[in-house]
């Protein structure tokens, strides 16, 4: 047994070609302007993102600003409290001595008186 394949006249084949064609461009003409649009919306998320990563690295800049600028003024601060407690612990050291040297006029005074 043989088959027989019917094969179409070449106007109708062309037909179809052109047919076909017109479905792939079409087709094409769709995935540019997907891709395209895709594009858009990935600059758009890109500026956006940009923009949010400035805006972060800004505020973490006035953040490290601010700690340093609270840092210098604690550390003037304990400067200025050291610088005070030296004042008072040398106070403190003249006060004892004079205390030391009345309380020795005052034993010698006191031995004088006693003498006489």
């Amino acid at each position: 047994m043989m088959f027989h394949v019917i094969i179409p006249p070449p106007p109708l084949i062309f037909a179809i070609y052109l047919q076909n064609e017109e479905v792939l461009k079409k087709c094409a003409q769709e995935y540019l302007a997907r891709v395209k649009k895709e594009e858009q919306r990935y600059h758009a998320l890109k500026i956006h993102a940009e923009e949010k990563l400035d805006r972060a690295n800004s505020d973490i800049a006035q953040v490290r600003t601010k700690s340093l600028q609270e840092q210098a003024a604690y550390q003037a601060s304990l400067r200025k409290e050291q610088l005070r407690v030296d004042a008072l612990e040398r106070t403190l050291e003249q006060k004892n001595k004079e205390i030391e040297e009345l309380t020795k006029i005052c034993d010698e005074l006191i031995s004088k008186m006693g003498k006489s």
